[in-house]
């Protein structure tokens, strides 16, 4: 059998003589015997096996002897491992294997493609279950004496995670495993730290199967891996965001990794006090609280933080005491959690009572723990006051920060400038930075970057991007920061410079600082905004071609959005199909952009296929997917089938918004059926959705298509909550407060009213619409100009009359004006009344 194991005789003859037992023993007894192995020789042996059945050689061993076999692994598996989940999934799925009987040779699997229907497909399979050619590199299944392996470094890091993406988390485990039983390079030889390693796998397990990331790290530190607090926070937080259950097991798989030797930090036990154990659970809390080999600081750090929300400021200076009681080390980093919990509570005054004591308190000898203030101390009593209009307590507490002399110069003006532009008081920093600068006192790029954040949040991304060209010229050294900054505050801008954002993009790179992923994305975001398809192309190309940025789906959503407000449809479906080819996986973003521009077309086909395609791809539409979908239906006029698609997104689960009824309006709108707009408008009211003034203005053009003017003037006079006899017989719809009539309210009724020339009630309805503020523009007084060119008779002369009015007082005038201006006062009239208002011989014009 230990031959067997090991693979050191010829295996097609051993099986033989070994399955001659196999009869006279039961499954505990092969389960004891793979207990009983070492995990990665009975793993070998394992892979040994299926090597030789994908070749041919052993698929007439049968469903039993491969069951028996996997039983050694599955023990060893839970020696080692205690997951024999992921070896019960190995052993279904080798099953499928062996139980085929052509005998074929294994080859590599063919990258995803997208078929025709938008789906993505490969060779042999779901592409939820594609094999990574390179993982298999990565360990051979024997290891011969002498020979090198291969650990964890970068390309083994990133083939790990593309397993893990692709759902061949299994194979990566294996991967994982074998690497860290067998050990690992030293940092210089493998490339990258290894705890930095852990923490991207970690990451991406994390995406997949919170238990399988635990069952790494734990690996790891039993492997003598150091694992970052940074990783067991993720991991934590994995857990904790679904259920009561599963915060339960985050406490967990803190226990474990703390008996494995991790050292957690303030954000572990953050996590832990706030989302796992709640402060009526006193006996939970305290049993922390007692247990041995934590670093007591970050705990009660993280528990006096876990509830700043909740937590009064007695409580958190009852926790304080309990602190200094407890002789914790690093005691600031305590005072500071208080401060901050009292802080948030709007207790300035209890917030700076602790901060002085902090700062009165000196050495109590070796026994009690001495506290000093730091920078996160000055920084937060510093922004308080600031907040709270104290420029002088300010002024104050920065001058004894100075005469500490605990920090440089450079860190004192930093701190206040700081201060000052995180509450966004971005002249009052701007100041503190010229003193600093007057002084000549050096400051570090991070106190540039939160002023340039501060512009740039406050909508000043020229202000933001002058001071970086000054820092250009004076230094420091812009960092990544400051120019994602500039580009997040363009990106968001709506009056800016749209070609800005690329430009600081270019300027990164010339400067050597590359730029990461987020300014590529907000770059290309700034470029789609404006419709530049070709910048954004360019731009992209550039960034990635330097080899330092991965694009993620914000970058290619961005590219997809500028060839859609391009027109170019099928640019934006050939980088859907680069998003395949690069593995980035596609998202509801994605899919609802290309319906947006499928609807503007009226393609209905080719939305509904996009709508098939998301579902395929197991992508969940949102109620904005539904609605671009019913708006391609509206477009075409086909009303029944906008509902058809409504219907099936309640039967899916999804909630409609405003936008969803909005569309079917607009179609009941444009066909003039009217009872049926006021079904669904009343349908919106049962559904809880509140109403737009665009769904009541949807409302009464459909009246008014409809020829129902009486209708329309009511459901207008309902929007200017006028409870007059007009008013009467509509459904009873309430109208929310911020929900007001519109210029188009108001030209919608009176349309319906010109198209019969009853001039009297257009006249009355542009009167309520003057004593609003809202006076003629040129589509009401083309349709006052209708309602008088359709009067019998005709209202020639106050027809010219209110034309000449709305010229003197220096309104737009547009062809349709013009056009139903001649109907009404015919060819001569018409002539004679341009040469008088000085516009000349404009007949024909349109």
């Amino acid at each position: 059998m230990a031959a067997l194991l090991t693979g050191s005789a010829n295996l097609p003859q051993m099986k033989q003589k070994v399955w001659k037992c196999v009869p006279d023993l039961d499954r505990n007894l092969l389960w004891f015997l793979g207990v009983c192995s070492v995990a990665t020789v009975a793993l070998r042996a394992f892979d040994n096996y299926v090597a030789f059945a994908l070749q041919g050689e052993a698929h007439d061993a049968g469903v039993a002897e491969w069951c028996a076999l996997s039983a050694f692994a599955i023990g060893a598996m839970v020696m080692s491992q205690r997951q024999p989940k992921r070896l019960a999934q190995k052993l279904k799925h080798d099953q499928r294997v062996v139980t085929d009987p052509s005998p074929r040779e294994r080859t590599p699997s063919r990258p995803l493609r997208r078929n025709r229907r938008g789906g993505s497909s490969s060779a042999g399979g779901s592409p939820l279950a594609t094999r990574l050619p390179e993982l298999d590199n990565l360990l051979p299944s024997s290891e011969p004496a002498g020979s090198q392996v291969q650990y964890l470094d970068e390309s083994a890091v990133a083939a790990i995670l593309r397993a893990c993406r692709s759902g061949d988390a299994s194979r990566a485990g294996t991967t994982v495993h074998e690497m860290l039983v067998r050990g690992m390079r030293s940092e210089a030889e493998a490339g990258m730290e290894a705890s930095s390693a852990m923490h991207q796998i970690v990451d991406g397990a994390c995406c997949k199967d919170a238990e399988l990331a635990l069952e790494w790290l734990l690996t790891a530190l039993d492997a003598g891996v150091p694992i970052a607090a940074r990783t067991l926070h993720l991991l934590m937080d994995a857990f904790a965001a679904n259920s009561v259950g599963r915060c339960r097991r985050a406490e967990e798989a803190l226990v474990a990794a703390v008996g494995k030797g991790a050292a957690p930090d303030a954000n572990c036990f953050y996590c832990l006090f706030e989302r796992c154990l709640p402060m009526s659970d006193a006996a939970g809390v305290e049993e922390w609280l007692r247990r041995p080999g934590l670093d007591m600081t970050m705990v009660f750090v993280g528990l006096i933080r876990s509830h700043n929300q909740t937590a009064t400021p007695q409580e958190a200076e009852a926790w304080l005491r309990r602190a200094t009681e407890a002789g914790v080390a690093r005691l600031t980093h305590v005072y500071n959690a208080a401060i901050q919990v009292c802080l948030k509570a709007n207790d300035l005054k209890r917030g700076m009572e602790l901060f002085e004591t902090l700062c009165d308190q000196t050495s109590r000898g070796a026994t009690q723990p001495c506290a000093t203030p730091d920078v996160v101390s000055y920084s937060l009593v510093m922004e308080a006051n600031a907040q709270n209009r104290k420029d002088r307590e300010v002024d104050r507490v920065f001058h004894q920060m100075m005469a500490r002399g605990d920090c440089s110069k450079g860190v004192c003006y930093g701190t206040v400038i700081k201060a000052y532009a995180r509450i966004g008081s971005v002249q009052v920093a701007t100041e503190w930075l010229e003193e600093a600068r007057a002084h000549e006192v050096h400051l570090d790029a991070a106190c540039y970057s939160a002023l340039v954040a501060a512009f740039a949040k406050l909508g000043m991304p020229e202000k933001a991007d002058r001071l970086v060209q000054q820092m250009l010229r004076e230094g420091p050294r812009p960092d990544a920061a400051c120019y994602l900054a500039v580009i997040n505050g363009y990106a968001k801008s709506q009056g800016s410079d749209t070609k800005a954002a690329p430009r600081i993009v270019r300027l990164m790179c010339e400067q050597n600082v590359e730029p990461n992923v987020a300014a590529l994305g907000a770059a290309l975001h700034a470029c789609a905004r404006a419709g530049s398809k070709g910048e954004a192309e360019s731009l992209f190309k550039m960034v990635v071609s330097r080899g330092t940025v991965v694009p993620d789906s914000v970058c290619y959503n961005a590219l997809i959005n500028a060839a859609v407000k391009a027109g170019d449809i099928k640019a934006a479906e050939r980088w859907v199909d680069s998003m395949f080819a690069a593995r980035v996986t596609p998202n509801v973003v994605t899919y609802t952009t290309l319906l947006h521009a499928y609807a503007r077309d009226g393609d209905i086909e080719a939305a509904e296929r996009g709508m098939e395609m998301m579902r395929s791809n197991r992508i969940i539409p949102n109620a904005v997917s539904y609605s671009a979908l019913m708006q391609a239906c509206v477009k075409k006029g086909d009303i029944d089938r906008a509902e058809k698609w409504f219907h099936r997104m309640r039967a899916a689960g999804v909630q409609a918004n405003a936008v969803c009824y909005s569309s079917i309006l607009d179609g009941c709108a444009k066909i003039g059926d009217w009872l049926r707009a006021e079904r669904w408008l009343a349908a919106m009211d049962e559904d809880g959705v509140t109403p737009t003034v665009v769904c009541f203005n949807n409302v009464i053009n459909a009246c008014a298509k409809g020829s129902n003017a009486a209708r329309a003037d009511a459901w207008l006079r309902k929007l200017l909550r006028d409870e007059s006899p007009t008013a009467v017989g509509i459904p009873k719809i309430r109208v929310p407060a911020e929900v007001t009539a519109t210029r188009q309210s108001f030209t919608s009724a009176a349309q319906a009213y010109a198209s019969t020339g009853s001039v009297a009630d257009v006249e009355r309805i542009f009167a309520d619409s003057s004593r609003l503020g809202m006076g003629l523009d040129q589509f009401s007084l083309t349709v006052l100009l209708s309602a008088y060119s359709r009067a019998r008779p005709r209202q020639v002369e106050q027809a010219e009359k209110v034309f000449t009015d709305y010229i003197t007082r220096g309104g737009k005038v547009t062809p349709p004006s013009l056009h139903v201006l001649q109907s009404c006062l015919g060819l001569r009239q018409f002539d004679r009344l341009m040469s008088q208002l000085g516009m000349g011989k404009v007949r024909g014009q349109w």
